[in-house]
């Protein structure tokens, strides 16, 4: 069941990651494939469900999330089947995701596709803000999963147990 969670979390991660790419204006930031950075987070809760506030993210920060969830998944019980990682995309860091994008940001979404396929994360992505910034369905990652409103689903899953980290 972990392993499932963890997969489903890492395929919309790789979603959301491509969207940010595909979403963003290139006036609006200098976008390079980025150095994933080290978790710099201790981890303290027993639940062992964690979701990343991901908002206005460079692609070196998207990364570096990506690798302190590979990082937390590793000190994961187990046995713990309510474990999970979240990662909700709602600004303008989606267009690192898109579809035209991949090229560019290769390494980042195949690390999210990567992590969802093991069970690890799970991206999703806002709806609205896709609206915004003229993003359609077709150009994101079939990984990604789609929420009417990034903030509300960040809500919904803290309801749900989810502490931010």
């Amino acid at each position: 069941m972990r392993h499932k969670q963890v997969a489903l979390i890492v395929t919309v991660v790789a979603g959301i990651a491509a969207m940010v790419y595909l979403v963003v204006p290139p006036q609006s930031h200098v976008l390079t494939e980025p150095t994933p950075a080290s978790p710099a987070t201790s981890l303290t809760t027993e639940e062992g469900r964690y979701l990343f506030n991901v908002t206005l993210h460079t692609p070196e920060e998207i990364a570096g999330l990506l690798t302190r969830a590979e990082e937390l998944a590793k000190t994961m019980r187990a046995d713990n089947r309510r474990t999970g990682i979240a990662l909700v995309l709602h600004g303008p860091e989606i267009e690192i995701f898109t579809r035209k994008n991949y090229q560019r940001f290769q390494k980042t979404v195949d690390q999210a596709v990567r992590l969802d396929a093991e069970g690890i994360i799970e991206v999703k992505m806002c709806r609205t803000e896709m609206k915004n910034l003229g993003i359609k369905e077709e150009e994101v990652p079939a990984f990604i999963e789609l929420v009417p409103y990034g903030p509300d689903e960040e809500a919904r899953l803290r309801r749900g147990g989810y502490v931010y980290l």
